[in-house]
């Protein structure tokens, strides 16, 4: 399921390089995470033949995943998704992995008053940018982004609308200041056997590997 407001037109490409055997669905309005309550993709969800949702986690890659832009490039991932995804499905309610009632209700985001106001918000920015009002679109935009500072869904999004390449280099800043002034990472940890939880989002420059090898060579 994609999440984009540009709709089919945005991913379309996505999909068809995929040559997927089930069902997509094009979000627009970003009405999955709002009912699962996730602020980042890509996220999913475990729900077993009961219908009954057993697991909902953030980073969800399937595996490590490189991303390049111009002379940079980010790594995002590792596989402790997959591989814990693979014995869920070889041993259903018997796996480890497998979270109870209480440890699901733990691990959704709180809904509070502010929370409201800022999907409300964020929902007027989609609207606004589909009548085609750019300047109320961004406003609305900016106010859901300080509402609901760590919902990088709604920073994401607005910063598409100024486009692609601002979009990119804006996660990189605010990951970047994640990782250099807090302990917060691009995602909640999974706490699943494998897990790297601070590698996601670490900028690496063309010239990243010389400079790596100088400050060695100037420790020694």
């Amino acid at each position: 399921m994609a999440q984009d407001s540009g709709g089919e037109d945005a991913v379309a490409k996505w999909f068809d390089r995929a040559s997927p055997t089930y069902r997509c669905v094009v979000d627009s309005t970003h009405r999955i995470s709002s009912l699962f309550g996730w602020v980042n993709v890509p996220s999913a969800a475990w729900i077993d033949e009961e219908g009954q949702i057993v697991r909902s986690n953030e980073g969800v890659y399937p595996a490590e995943t490189t991303i390049k832009f111009g002379l940079g490039k980010v790594r995002l991932g590792d596989n402790a998704f997959a591989q814990a995804t693979r014995d869920w499905i070889e041993r259903g309610a018997d796996s480890e992995h497998v979270w109870s009632s209480v440890d699901l209700a733990s691990r959704l985001k709180p809904i509070d008053d502010e929370a409201l106001l800022a999907e409300a918000t964020f929902k007027l920015a989609l609207y606004f940018e589909a009548v085609g009002d750019s300047e109320r679109a961004l406003k609305h935009f900016a106010d859901a982004q300080e509402l609901a500072p760590d919902n990088w869904n709604y920073h994401r999004q607005g910063w598409t609308h100024k486009g692609t390449v601002y979009a990119y280099l804006q996660v990189l800043k605010k990951s970047n200041n994640l990782r250099k002034h807090t302990d917060k990472s691009y995602y909640d940890p999974m706490d699943l056997p494998g897990e790297d939880y601070r590698r996601f989002t670490e900028p690496e420059w063309f010239w990243t590997p010389a400079v790596r090898r100088v400050k060695s060579l100037l420790s020694r």
